[in-house]
């Protein structure tokens, strides 16, 4: 499920990779705005656009794509892994791609795994500025915000709350999007990012794990 969602982001002062081929997952054109508009934002779900062996990731990719930068971070217990006998998995849930000013960020949702012990969510950071793609260190507010609304969150959750129908089973997004939404339903980042912390238990079930 590809979607692309319109968004404002405010600033608090007013303000899988195919383990074949990645192109295939460049995705097409979105808008999203902070306090200004950018060209291009996509949500890509790895769980339902790739298959199985391509969102579960065994082996060291290259370096001159996102994910392969995340497999970095993993090489040595990569390495172990043999074809009969797989110990270490990268587990990819969801990637963002936004750009911001004149760089592309990518944020990437994944877990690991080791035999049958599965990590908590984390989030991946990279950035591209010209041809070249490198790990993202530092955060400014607007990628913390975008940051902490992926990990608590999944694509169909996201869909639902830009979905300007409302679904009957998503009672407590459907009521939440009222204060998350302008008059134009244009979703505000900054409110977003506070509803989703602060009704994690009644969002829980719409989780997908």
């Amino acid at each position: 499920m590809k979607i692309h969602i319109i968004l404002v982001l405010f600033l608090a002062s007013h303000s899988l990779f195919s383990q074949l081929d990645y192109h295939q997952f460049v995705g097409n054109k979105g808008k999203i705005s902070f306090n200004k508009e950018y060209s291009y934002a996509n949500l890509y779900d790895y769980k339902i656009n790739s298959s199985k062996e391509d969102s579960i990731i065994t082996k060291k990719l290259s370096s001159s794509i996102p994910e392969g930068l995340l497999t970095d971070q993993y090489a040595d217990k990569l390495s172990n892994n043999k074809k009969d006998s797989i110990t270490f998995e990268i587990i990819m849930n969801s990637r963002l791609l936004v750009d911001i000013n004149a760089e592309r960020i990518c944020l990437i949702k994944y877990k690991t795994r080791s035999n049958t012990t599965a990590s908590k969510d984390k989030i991946f950071k990279v950035v591209r500025t010209g041809e070249n793609w490198k790990e993202l260190t530092n955060s400014n507010i607007e990628i913390q915000l975008l940051e902490s609304i992926l990990l608590e969150t999944d694509v169909n959750m996201l869909f639902q709350f830009y979905n300007y129908r409302d679904d009957p089973q998503y009672a407590d997004i459907n009521r939440l999007k009222t204060e998350v939404k302008d008059d134009k339903g244009v979703i505000n980042i900054k409110k977003l990012a506070e509803a989703i912390i602060n009704n994690k238990a009644a969002l829980s079930p719409y989780k997908q794990e």
